[in-house]
C-alpha cells in the first residue's frame, strides 16, 4: 500500500503542476496565477533580502540564459568528446568511411547555425499598428476569443498571446522555449522546427556513427569470443552482447 500511496501522489502532484504551470491561464486562473506569479515574486524578494538586489539582478540576468548555456555545454562538451576521440577511430575502422569526419563537421555547423538563428529570429509583436499584419486567423469562441489584453490593452487577436518574458504580444504564439530565451510565434517558427530537425538528425546520425564504430571494434577484436573475467571475483564470465 505504501508504493501505491506514493504513486497516487506522484501522480496527483504531477496533475496539479501541469495544470497550473501549463494548461491554467494565470490571467483568469487564480491557481495559475498564484504558481506562475505570487510564488516565484515572493520567492525573489525572499532571495532579494538574504542576498542584496544587485546580486540578484546580476543572478536574474544569468539565470535567463540557463538553458542556453545548459545547452553549449552539452552540445559542445558532446561534439569536443567526437572531434577529440571520435574522429581518430573513425580514421582507423574499416566499417565506416572516413568522408564521415567531413559529414560531422558539416552537421556541427549546420546545429549551431540553426541554433544560433532560432536564437535571434524574433516571434513577431503585435501593436495597435501591426495587427492588420498578423490578425489572418478567425476566433473560434472557446480557445480564442474577441477581447482586449489586460496588460497592453489591445486587441487580441486569435492564436496570440502576451509574452511576460519580453514585454511584447506574440502573434500565433506557440510556447516560451528556454532553449532560445525567447517565444516562438508567427515570424520564427520555421526556424525552430529547423533547429528541431537537425538537432533529431544530429542525434540519430550520430548514434548510428558510434554504434557502427562499437560493432567494429566487436568484429575486429572478435569480443563475442572472447573471455572476461569478474574484477571483483576472479571468476570467468562467457561473453555475450551485454558483457560486451
Amino acid at each position: 500500500m505504501g508504493i501505491v500511496l506514493q504513486v497516487i501522489v506522484f501522480v496527483l502532484f504531477f496533475a496539479f503542476c501541469s495544470y497550473a504551470c501549463i494548461f491554467a491561464d494565470p490571467d483568469t486562473s487564480d491557481i495559475g496565477r498564484f504558481c506562475t506569479k505570487t510564488v516565484p515574486s515572493k520567492l525573489f524578494q525572499l532571495l532579494g533580502r538574504m542576498i542584496g538586489q544587485k546580486k540578484l539582478s546580476q543572478l536574474s540576468k544569468l539565470m535567463d540564459h540557463a538553458f542556453q548555456i545548459t545547452y553549449l555545454i552539452v552540445v559542445l562538451g558532446s561534439w569536443s568528446l567526437v572531434f577529440a576521440y571520435g574522429y581518430p577511430e573513425i580514421e582507423r575502422s574499416n566499417y565506416i568511411h572516413s568522408n564521415h569526419q567531413y559529414a560531422g563537421y558539416a552537421v556541427f555547423l549546420l546545429c549551431m547555425g540553426s541554433w544560433h538563428y532560432a536564437c535571434h529570429v524574433g516571434p513577431g509583436n503585435v501593436t495597435a499598428r501591426s495587427i492588420p499584419l498578423y490578425d489572418n486567423y478567425e476566433y473560434d469562441n472557446v480557445l480564442y476569443t474577441n477581447k482586449l489584453c489586460p496588460t497592453l490593452k489591445i486587441r487580441k487577436i486569435a492564436r496570440s498571446k502576451y509574452d511576460r518574458f519580453s514585454g511584447k504580444h506574440v502573434p500565433r504564439f506557440d510556447h516560451f522555449c528556454g532553449w532560445l530565451n525567447q517565444a516562438v510565434g508567427e515570424r520564427n517558427y520555421r526556424w525552430f522546427l529547423l533547429f528541431l530537425t537537425i538537432q533529431v538528425f544530429m542525434c540519430s546520425y550520430g548514434s548510428w556513427a558510434m554504434a557502427t564504430l562499437f560493432y567494429g571494434e566487436i568484429k575486429e577484436k572478435d569480443l563475442l569470443n572472447a573471455t572476461f573475467f569478474n574484477a571483483v571475483t576472479g571468476a570467468e564470465v562467457e561473453a555475450d552482447y551485454i558483457i560486451v
